[in-house]
């Protein structure tokens, strides 16, 4: 499907890509380091996130071992159930790294919670400026429509579930029932235990515990949004913020609630896409992005190989002693 998706946006723009080429080798090799140390702070904010949230809770993991874990988890998501394979794999790990059961389970999906309040933010203040700048098609803006309300009910029924933990513990009763009809042997110890551990969470999140996990949120994106300033940089593209910011943010959330894994092909085609429209030349705009994407996604996915086999490795001589 995406080798599909790609001759098809591809063949046409062949006389692009013969001008991209060029464009590519006159890269400057200092806005492309500068790109990648902005990647790498990026990835050690969402590192601190994780570290954020499992101090929140009472645990004690090391920056180092938390951003580790979010590689890791990163690449696992790519071939095991995107969402569902990411958390399983953050929830292995921490527990594997000392971290309580309650605390591990709450590291599985309430990092995801404030990435997407900061995404939801970025992606709203992109959709101005494209709305502005009269940019966006009718399709796109209902699609940003449904996807920004479909991300907004989740993150405000999480809320609400934290704020009354009686609804939360009767929502992780029925789940058990549910999830025993198809797997009757199944134990639902660990998530009536991360339920009770959820309204603890919740008393500290009230007392102002939300600010260190939201603001290593917003330095994740910003951090990966000057990642992308320096590719454009290193393509002698020196943009302004807002229209950075009017590319950035709408591509990357329809490619996280698209079903394909890490938003292979959808970010790539609908980021060149604006800042093309935006008018930026369409050489410069497809080797930015390429860029920006294998500095932001590929690489890290390639690192996250070996990281996750010694992570599920170490977890298993654990498991063997």
């Amino acid at each position: 499907m995406i080798l599909g998706l790609l001759v098809h946006l591809l063949l046409p723009r062949i006389d692009t890509i013969t001008e991209s080429l060029k464009t590519l080798r006159s890269l400057a090799p200092w806005a492309i380091a500068i790109a990648a140390l902005m990647e790498s702070l990026s990835y050690v904010a969402n590192g601190a996130l994780l570290q954020s949230i499992v101090t929140l809770s009472g645990g004690r993991i090391t920056l180092r071992r938390a951003a580790v874990i979010e590689i890791g988890a990163a690449t696992v998501a790519l071939v095991a159930a995107g969402a569902l394979g990411f958390g399983a794999a953050i929830y292995k790990w921490t527990r594997d790294s000392g971290v309580s059961g309650n605390t591990a389970m709450l590291t599985s999906w309430l990092p995801s919670m404030f990435d997407a309040a900061s995404l939801i933010l970025f992606a709203l203040i992109g959709g101005v400026e494209l709305l502005f700048f009269h940019r966006l098609s009718r399709v796109t803006s209902s699609a940003l429509i449904i996807v920004v309300s479909l991300l907004t009910f989740v993150i405000v029924s999480t809320i609400v579930l934290l704020a009354r933990h009686d609804w939360m513990m009767a929502t992780a009763s029925r789940t058990s029932r549910l999830v025993k009809r198809f797997r009757p042997k199944w134990s639902d110890a660990g998530l009536m235990r991360g339920a009770k551990g959820a309204a603890k969470t919740w008393r500290q999140l009230q007392h102002g515990g939300w600010i260190r996990p939201f603001v290593c949120s917003l330095m994740n994106l910003i951090f990966d949004l000057l990642c992308l300033r320096y590719a454009f940089l290193a393509a002698g593209q020196p943009l302004r913020l807002s229209l950075l910011l009017a590319g950035y943010g709408v591509p990357l959330l329809l490619g996280r609630a698209s079903f394909i894994p890490g938003g292979v092909a959808v970010v790539e085609v609908a980021m060149a896409a604006l800042f093309g429209g935006l008018g930026v030349p369409a050489n410069a705009a497809v080797i930015a992005v390429l860029t920006y994407r294998l500095l932001s996604f590929w690489l890290p996915a390639l690192i996250g190989i070996p990281i996750a086999a010694t992570l599920q490795a170490h977890r298993r001589e654990e498991t063997a002693k």
